[in-house]
């Protein structure tokens, strides 16, 4: 992950740091990053089922907030020319010897000169940690940087549920609690037009009782969400952590709010 207002020359734990306390030093180890641009079985299950229907081999991939990089690994074992922003000292130096291509993190800077260049754009965990105004200004930056027909692809806790409140409050670094709506209403103007919201795909994993465990807790989400969905008259997802996923309109046409 990164937070806004730093730049790469002045990494996280900087003596020249504007704050006394910086809530990121020690982060990586807090998060337990230790096998960096390496994957699990299980992870290269859940970006599948994740970005389904989205190809990868041969496109331009930008991960905002790489921090281990296993997602970065994962899309270039597909074939995908991966580019990433991250403020974590370390995960910079791995970086560099993966071969990433870095960007800076404040992508609003320079969203002019990648303009159209990325075919997906992905943040895993990381929009809550900006304020409201970042987000805004990194929205507009993604639509920039994706080319006509490109994804941007969000996970974060479902600030609509009061099952997402574990996940958003158990950092200190989050910011914002976010939700479909903020998100369709801070991209306004934008070309950025959804395609999918909903719970973060549900790894199977192997054959055994922990696949038939987590069969059974899925259901048990769905009949607890689609009750409070028809007792509160809602028609929410209500899982702890959602995925929000937008295209950037084609110049021929865009998606209506009726094909949503």
């Amino acid at each position: 992950m990164f937070s806004a207002g730093r730049t790469e020359k002045e990494p996280l734990g900087s003596p020249n740091s504007d704050n006394a306390w910086n809530e990121y030093v020690g982060y990586e180890e807090w998060k337990r990053w230790a096998n960096y641009f390496e994957f699990a079985q299980e992870e290269a299950e859940y970006y599948a089922g994740e970005l389904a229907g989205i190809p990868m081999d041969g496109k331009a991939v930008l991960e905002i907030g790489f921090g281990s990089g296993s997602f970065l690994a994962w899309a270039r074992g597909r074939g995908a020319r991966i580019a990433g922003t991250e403020l974590n000292a370390r995960a910079l130096e791995e970086a560099r010897r993966y071969g990433v291509e870095l960007l800076e993190p404040e992508i609003e800077k320079i969203a002019d000169r990648y303009a159209g260049r990325f075919d997906l754009v992905v943040a895993f965990d990381v929009f809550e940690h900006f304020e409201l105004a970042e987000i805004r200004a990194r929205l507009k930056a993604v639509e920039t940087m994706l080319t006509d027909g490109g994804h941007l692809v969000l996970r974060f806790p479902n600030g609509q549920s009061p099952f997402g409140l574990a996940p958003q409050n158990g950092d200190v670094t989050h910011r914002a609690a976010l939700s479909r709506e903020k998100l369709e209403q801070l991209s306004q103007g934008t070309k950025l037009r959804t395609v999918r919201y909903g719970g973060a795909f549900a790894i199977r994993g192997r054959w055994g009782l922990k696949r038939v465990v987590r069969a059974g807790r899925r259901l048990g989400q769905w009949l607890i969400g689609a009750g409070l969905n028809a007792v509160f008259a809602q028609k929410i997802p209500w899982q702890a952590v959602v995925v929000f996923i937008m295209q950037k309109a084609e110049r021929s046409a865009s998606l209506s709010r009726s094909e949503r």
